[in-house]
């Protein structure tokens, strides 16, 4: 950790001609105080420099800033107005200021008396912050982030509790059994997976069967892909109704037909059920359109075993998120493994 007494102190460099007043020569800006002057502020610093260096300053002056964003954290922002140097600019962690004064002067940039105008001046302008992240620093940031973590601590209590209010009074006219109820398309079962497969190996082909496994995927999958669509825009299909119902500012959703629900309870509710969706895995979308068009038995069996033969690539593929077949299969990981392997391998 260096400190101030180092030898990129602002005084050690007046003594090294690093100073940017030097003797009677002043580096001027003009360009830069006649495009903004007191009453107009720049929004932001890179983009407003464009025309006042050439793209090799310009380019010094951004990987300057971006050593500093990945060696420290320092952020570059406003700071005030200055009749001499116009718009200056600071290098700031968290609201804790490091270096207090970044000039933009004509065709090069100073940084707390330092003019950087190459590769060499900019290594010495590192240098120079360098020397400024010292102890007293870090103890001024930590400080500065336990009070805010405190505030905001102490904001989101008040909040919840606001909110908890809130709720509990509009709950208090509200049918408790009308309340979070949801119905999500079941998992179809193993045993009819099972069967459905040994009776297409002795060319018996039951058509309620094939139905009544596919129609089960192809709910499950569609309600699992359309559902979220829906929250993603503040919406939600009643589960009573079907009517779809827009999230007022409180979170809560009331139904014409008297049911409510929360988006926290229906989230949780989704996640707990194992819906399927087209993020997790992108095969069940594509299942939803195979089986729409499927009007055979053979075009049926054929999109159910797209999905076995999904779900098993899946099982090998060693990659670390949810197993998919659980998503549609009833049972545990190791159960539905099982079948699968049974189905691809017998």
């Amino acid at each position: 950790m260096r400190n101030k007494a180092c030898d990129y102190s602002v005084e050690n460099l007046y003594y090294w001609g690093f100073i940017m007043v030097v003797k009677n020569e002043k580096i001027k800006n003009s360009k830069w105080i006649e495009k903004f002057n007191k009453n107009k502020r720049p929004n932001n610093c890179s983009p407003e420099l464009k025309g006042l260096w050439a793209d090799k300053v310009k380019k010094i002056f951004e990987n300057f800033s971006n050593e500093l964003s990945k060696k420290y954290g320092l952020a570059l922002s406003h700071s005030n107005y200055s009749v001499e140097y116009g718009w200056k600019f600071k290098y700031s962690k968290l609201g804790v200021v490091l270096v207090k004064n970044v000039y933009i002067l004509d065709g090069c940039f100073g940084i707390d008396g330092l003019t950087v105008r190459n590769g060499e001046d900019c290594q010495k302008a590192i240098n120079y912050v360098d020397s400024l992240y010292t102890d007293d620093f870090l103890n001024e940031l930590r400080e500065k982030r336990l009070k805010r973590n405190a505030k905001q601590a102490e904001r989101g209590k008040h909040l919840a509790a606001r909110k908890k209010d809130e709720l509990d009074k509009i709950l208090e006219n509200i049918e408790s059994e009308k309340l979070n109820k949801f119905h999500w398309s079941p998992r179809v079962s193993r045993s009819s997976i099972k069967k459905l497969y040994e009776l297409s190996a002795k060319l018996i082909y039951d058509e309620e069967l094939v139905d009544e496994v596919g129609y089960t995927l192809f709910a499950r999958c569609l309600q699992g892909r359309d559902e979220p669509r829906l929250y993603h825009k503040g919406k939600l299909l009643c589960h009573n109704c079907k009517e779809i119902c827009i999230c007022p500012p409180n979170g809560l959703i009331v139904c014409q037909c008297g049911y409510a629900y929360t988006f926290r309870e229906y989230r949780i509710s989704f996640q707990r059920n194992r819906m399927p969706t087209g993020s997790a895995a992108p095969f069940y979308n594509k299942f939803i359109s195979k089986w729409t068009k499927a009007k055979t038995y053979h075009d049926k069996m054929l999109a159910i075993d797209y999905v076995i033969h999904e779900c098993h690539l899946d099982m090998i593929s060693n990659v670390k998120r949810r197993f998919a077949g659980c998503d549609l299969i009833q049972g545990n990981r190791k159960q539905v493994s099982e079948l699968i392997l049974d189905l691809a391998y017998n």
